[in-house]
């Protein structure tokens, strides 16, 4: 049996989201008018949501990512992936003994193999550990027989 999945978050208090529950509310019973009242939050790692107490029958998983959409338009949130750093596919050719340690140590860290790789070459070219160039190895080699 899977064991299902439990995410903790933290609340933070945040009274600008305290003033929006109204319009929220409203708009939520534009969709299902039985609603009662919405309730918003923010966590500690800047993510919005909202608890709603409605009753939502099968089929109706339009209507309720209507009304999701519409919510998060008032509260001027988009949905997907939060706004940050812009990423680009990159396809690497790896030994299959460093592909098996990545994706341990992934699992390890609870990140995904992308955050390793990228934390990991931020350490050494960004913070300027062992940052030397193409050709690393073979510059250092040269830079001792002188």
């Amino acid at each position: 049996m899977k064991k299902p999945k439990v995410t903790f978050v933290e609340i933070v208090p945040d009274a600008d989201l305290k003033k929006k529950e109204r319009e929220v509310t409203e708009t939520m019973r534009h969709f299902y008018p039985h609603c009662g009242p919405v309730r918003l939050y923010r966590t500690e790692d800047g993510r919005v949501g909202f608890q709603a107490h409605l009753s939502v029958t099968s089929g109706d998983r339009k209507r309720l990512d209507q009304a999701y959409r519409a919510v998060m338009k008032v509260l001027g949130e988009k949905r997907g992936r939060p706004a940050g750093e812009k990423t680009v596919q990159a396809k690497l050719h790896l030994p299959l003994p460093l592909f098996e340690t990545l994706k341990k140590v992934a699992k390890e860290m609870d990140s995904t193999m992308s955050s390793v790789v990228a934390d990991s070459l931020r350490a050494r070219f960004v913070l300027g550990r062992g940052a030397r160039g193409a050709g690393g190895r073979r510059e250092a080699a040269a830079e001792k027989t002188t």
